[in-house]
């Protein structure tokens, strides 16, 4: 397992959904919050699934988004991964590999919990 170099909290501050080619259902989650050695982060988390698969457990998901670092430039960040419903309602885990804009890859696994709308975990190196 690769070396952890920090980690995340963000809340969740809106979600939209939609439909795509498909006809599936699209979620996009919004969350703003801070990251060890990022500082503020702002970032959509994506999935989409069929309308009779709604109460699916598992699934691929994406995450797009932005640190602001504080030399006042912007990293940007796109990721994919899966998440996963625990056995607690209305929790999922979930695992993302982040191709960040200066080239690092980044691991992040964490939780997001509904009662609380916080979106937490760690980060390792590649």
């Amino acid at each position: 397992m690769s070396e952890q170099i920090g980690e995340f909290t963000l809340k969740h501050t809106g979600c939209t959904f939609g439909t795509n080619s498909k006809g599936d259902i699209v979620n996009n989650n919004n969350f703003v919050g801070e990251a060890t050695g990022f500082g503020p982060v702002w970032g959509t988390l994506i999935s989409s699934q069929p309308l009779t698969e709604t109460n699916v457990l598992a699934g691929e998901c994406q995450w797009v988004g932005t640190a602001f670092l504080n030399d006042g430039s912007q990293l940007g960040g796109i990721g994919n991964g899966t998440w996963e419903k625990s056995s607690d309602n209305h929790k999922w885990n979930l695992v993302l590999n982040i191709d960040l804009s200066n080239g690092e890859k980044h691991r992040s696994e964490g939780s997001m919990d509904l009662e609380t709308l916080i979106f937490s975990g760690k980060i390792f190196q590649g």
